[in-house]
């Protein structure tokens, strides 16, 4: 455990928004999530940066292939949120900080069912928000399933009451 801690602070890297990330943990710690990570306040939302624009994300896939992609944009999760996979909700941070949009994806898993969401901010606008997200993947598969644009309090009105486990609908 101390060993990993020490290889966490030699690879921390300085993220440009919220501390340092480490850009090199290993396995165990991607697994249980304890590596340095970045934080962020993105309107009032508290976000954890697990990999910074121009690091290189890797892991293995559900096919046993071993993959990995320079990151286009920073990439991490919404603190205190739950998606489906029991994990917090996923979020990728453009470089529009002045957008009042967030995108949420409903991604799809190979057989075309709902996945999970990944949710995009500070993006100009759709096109640049799916850009993003299908750039954050070597295999280049299609899993967009729909792009749901919403409001900044649309966005926070569904993670607090909306079901996060199915795709978006807008909560009234």
């Amino acid at each position: 455990l101390i060993a990993a801690y020490i290889k966490d602070q030699e690879n921390a890297a300085p993220c440009a928004r919220g501390g340092a990330v480490n850009t090199q943990p290993i396995d165990e710690q991607k697994a249980a999530g304890n590596y340095a990570k970045g934080h962020v306040k993105i309107h009032g939302l508290d976000i954890s940066i697990e990999n910074q624009k121009g690091s290189e994300r890797s892991g293995t896939g559900s096919d046993g292939k071993k993959w990995s992609v320079k990151m286009p944009h920073h990439y991490g999760y919404i603190k205190g949120t739950v998606g489906k996979d029991g994990d917090q909700i996923d979020c990728f941070i453009g470089p529009n900080e002045k957008s009042k949009r967030v995108y949420v994806i409903d991604q799809k898993n190979d057989a075309g069912g709902f996945d999970e969401h990944k949710c995009l901010l500070q993006f100009s606008d759709r096109s640049e928000a799916t850009k993003a997200y299908k750039d954050s993947f070597s295999d280049k598969k299609n899993r967009v399933m729909k792009v749901t644009r919403l409001s900044v309090p649309e966005f926070k009105e569904w993670l607090k009451h909306g079901n996060t486990k199915r795709p978006v609908e807008r909560v009234v």
